[in-house]
């Protein structure tokens, strides 16, 4: 049996070793608070349907931060998703975004754990821990939120045809569609094109991008449709919507343009129910 002395020396070891290690759960807590501190004065609120996601609504924008806690890493990454069309959202290439800073900082800007060699939970070094958030804290400042503030609706849309060669533009699609490409076109991508160019009113500029969506979702879906989840749900939202704009579209009845701007309109009230 453990003597009354020996147990309260190991009690004080047990409590330096907690005061010069940050557990890997603590550490992802005291992001969250700090994130959350740091940005809901700049009008982020917590996501309804996930608990490590930060979310802010604009006019024509959605601009999302979502922590990666899987594993011994910890991530937090950036998108911005078009309010009007929230099918595929641009997000931010960690790399673009070191090389840009990298002169201002002095970690990866991400977290890795320490992992005992004998077992036992991950943890953070304290100095590193704070090391990180200081970086990421100031790339927030400096690079992040300006970049989302500064997006527009043609810049948005560019991107998601056409690749932006510079550095310092961080916020990219993951696929650019062609009408033309042999590869596998992102069906969300296409679909966020076709109705950012007819809220722009240049229906036939967008009618071939939601036509290949609409394919696309409908073809998803039949693999799919025995499911009940979340992106199942969200696909059949957007294909239903493609579907009604194509509808209006092809029959051009009186008010038919009224009607698209309209129903576009309601998206962005709704945005939740298309966004995965």
């Amino acid at each position: 049996m453990i003597g009354e002395s020996e147990g309260m020396q190991m009690n004080e070891q047990n409590a330096v070793m907690e005061e010069e290690i940050i557990l890997k759960k603590k550490g992802v807590a005291l992001v969250k608070k700090r994130l959350k501190e740091l940005l809901t004065p700049l009008g982020f609120q917590s996501y309804p349907r996930s608990t490590t996601r930060l979310v802010r609504v604009r006019d024509a924008f959605i601009d999302v931060l979502r922590l990666d806690t899987a594993g011994y890493h910890l991530n937090i990454d950036y998108y911005i998703y078009f309010r009007f069309a929230p099918f595929a959202g641009l997000h931010c290439e960690a790399g673009r975004l070191w090389r840009t800073a990298q002169d201002h900082i002095g970690t990866h800007l991400f977290w890795s754990c320490e992992i005992p060699p004998s077992g036992g939970p991950y943890y953070y070094k304290p100095k590193y821990f704070e090391a990180v958030w200081r970086d990421v804290a100031l790339v927030l400042k400096q690079y992040i939120l300006p970049q989302m503030e500064a997006m527009t609706e043609e810049k948005f849309l560019s991107r998601l045809q056409k690749r932006n060669q510079n550095d310092r533009d961080f916020f990219c699609a993951y696929q650019t569609v062609s009408l033309t490409s042999p590869y596998y076109p992102g069906t969300g991508e296409a679909a966020a094109y076709g109705v950012g160019m007819w809220r722009l009113r240049k229906y036939k500029e967008g009618a071939p991008y939601l036509a290949l969506a609409q394919r696309k979702y409908y073809e998803w879906l039949m693999r799919f449709k025995q499911e009940a989840n979340h992106p199942v749900r969200c696909h059949a939202a957007s294909l239903a919507l493609l579907d009604e704009l194509l509808i209006l579209w092809e029959n051009k009845e009186t008010g038919w343009e009224a009607a698209i701007q309209e129903r576009i309109e309601q998206v962005s009230v709704n945005w939740l129910d298309y966004m995965l």
